[in-house]
């Protein structure tokens, strides 16, 4: 479950829970506790889902906010970095990933290589989780690591 908290711009007293409980999900805002709806971005484009009231600025509002978080982009960096070791990333959460390797690579070698160099891909100041599998899932290690300050 990923949970971020929208502070309204024009009335800093109204904040405005963003949650969504699995990766790929649609987003669910609520304030004090009520639903207020849900929102999803198709095609570039936030938008409300399922017949949910949301004002159209504030799911524009939210929708920046959630792009801005750095664990939509951690996935395609750790790809891009590891393109020949690494099969998927899958957030589980804002603070924890599923990394699951290529059937060719050898799981040893690239958790050692993984664990040396993930912490100069975070600028998340606090510790991530990443549960590492080989591509049967036959194997796996988990390993916490924390960007560097700079």
């Amino acid at each position: 479950m990923i949970e971020l908290v929208y502070f309204d711009q024009n009335a800093i007293s109204k904040a405005y829970q963003v949650i969504q409980f699995r990766a790929g999900e649609s987003w669910r805002i609520a304030r004090n506790g009520e639903s207020l709806g849900s929102m999803e971005k198709l095609d570039g484009v936030w938008r409300s889902r399922g017949g949910s009231e949301l004002a159209d600025e504030l799911i524009g509002n939210i929708g920046r906010l959630i792009d801005a978080q750095h664990f939509n982009r951690l996935p395609a960096d750790i790809k891009i970095h590891w393109p020949a070791q690494v099969q998927e990333v899958i957030p589980t959460g804002d603070v924890e990933y599923l990394v699951i390797a290529k059937p060719e690579v050898d799981f040893e070698r690239f958790v050692k290589i993984f664990t040396a160099y993930i912490p100069h891909l975070l600028k998340d100041e606090w510790p991530v989780l990443f549960k590492l599998y080989d591509a049967g899932m036959n194997h796996d290690l988990e390993v916490t690591a924390q960007g560097s300050r700079k």
